[in-house]
């Protein structure tokens, strides 16, 4: 992307209205992640990290820094940016925000997240916790935007088979909440 239609992103992200989602039944799990954007070689890229095979929830999949929000964490944006910070050494004042995608929820783990997307400097020096993250990449915006990268394709999930829209890209695979959050990321910019 040239710097014209970066300029452009940015004012989208800015003005965009993004859907909020309340909680349903009150038994959902409040969640904020960060969706890090670099430019690189004059294009933008988005930041994926893929989660270690030891946590609790979504383990080996590839996901945005982010987590549950805490009472300590005045707002939703601050949980992402701990979380960040946390997963990925982050420093928040590293972060220029953008703004903020829709709210999604996730079926499986019953998790509302909050994605908001920060520029983030390249290069930088990322210190991923082994405890959390097995590894961090990036994807350039415009080959996401390439019709050819995405797939839909029947997955079985313990007999139930479904059809799953996802990114395998370079041997990591963008799918579920990471897909559709990179999704609404990725109609803003073909809008501009």
């Amino acid at each position: 992307m040239g710097d014209a239609r970066w300029s452009k992103v940015e004012r989208a992200l800015g003005s965009y209205e993004p859907r909020r989602l309340s909680p349903t039944g009150g038994d959902r799990t409040h969640a904020a992640v960060l969706v890090p954007l670099q430019v690189v070689d004059g294009d933008v890229h988005v930041v994926y990290t893929r989660r270690a095979q030891t946590l609790p929830h979504h383990r080996g999949q590839v996901a945005f820094p982010g987590g549950t929000r805490t009472p300590a964490d005045a707002t939703l944006e601050d949980t992402a940016l701990r979380e960040a910070a946390e997963e990925v050494g982050l420093r928040p004042a590293d972060v220029r925000m953008l703004g903020r995608l829709d709210d999604i929820e996730t079926v499986s783990s019953r998790f509302l997240i909050t994605p908001f997307v920060g520029v983030v400097p390249h290069p930088y020096a990322w210190a991923p916790c082994p405890d959390e993250v097995d590894t961090i990449f990036t994807v350039p915006v415009s080959r996401l935007l390439d019709p050819l990268s995405e797939r839909r394709e029947l997955w079985d999930f313990s007999g139930r088979v479904l059809p799953i829209d996802h990114f395998p890209i370079d041997g990591q695979v963008i799918w579920g909440a990471t897909h559709r959050i990179t999704r609404n990321l990725l109609a803003l910019v073909e809008e501009t």
